[in-house]
């Protein structure tokens, strides 16, 4: 081959190297292909996070408006009451269901003589499945946060749980969270104390619940 040729040969290939190089026609769309799925997947994560932190903090609001409100009562408390106490924070959580939501009402009393020394005199549960509330008295040893109660002393306690499933999938979720059948158990416990006298709970048929009895 004439060397001529060879030269023209090699410097077309140049050119056409050169020109290669140069070309960033379709740049853009090589570039997106490769963020999209990390743009998709961080996208998702913010959704399902803030909405999980949403109701988490709506699973604090209930238990404290709940416990403040049956705190609030001065001698004594009707179930009827307790029902709509319930009710009422139950609406809190909308527009999420209400159904995974279950609200735990409390009274602890502490013995006259000893503060550490507590037992539970009523309790309600409220499930948001049917809106359904039973109580009972009771008069059974239970255990409060040290230095909670001083002798002779009561506090309302309320504990909601939400079994939270996530939109998409649990991956961004918080591994702290019990996690059962695809679903985060959210809870919160709040601590209130009577605003006068501890109240006195009267069950649907009329009659108080007996004050614990301590040894």
């Amino acid at each position: 081959m004439p060397v001529l040729a060879l030269s023209n040969l090699g410097a077309r290939a140049g050119a056409l190297l050169r020109r290669w190089k140069a070309d960033d026609a379709g740049l853009a769309a090589l570039e997106f292909a490769f963020i999209a799925p990390m743009m998709g997947v961080m996208f998702i994560g913010a959704v399902e996070l803030s909405q999980a932190i949403i109701v988490d903090r709506r699973v604090t609001q209930i238990a404290s408006t709940t416990a403040d409100l049956v705190a609030r009562a001065e001698t004594q408390i009707a179930q009827s009451d307790i029902t709509d106490i319930m009710k009422s924070g139950s609406f809190i959580m909308a527009p999420y269901s209400q159904n995974p939501l279950q609200i735990v009402m409390r009274e602890l009393q502490s013995s006259p003589s000893s503060a550490t020394t507590v037992k539970q005199s009523w309790s309600c549960t409220y499930n948001g499945t049917g809106s359904t509330l039973t109580c009972a008295c009771s008069n059974t040893t239970a255990a409060a946060p040290s230095n909670l109660l001083t002798t002779n002393d009561s506090v309302i306690v309320s504990q909601v749980t939400y079994a939270y499933k996530p939109l998409v999938s649990d991956y961004f979720m918080k591994k702290n969270y019990t996690s059962s059948n695809g679903a985060y158990t959210l809870s919160e416990t709040i601590y209130q104390k009577p605003r006068g006298q501890w109240p006195n709970f009267q069950q649907a048929n009329g009659t108080s619940c007996p004050a614990p009895t301590f040894p």
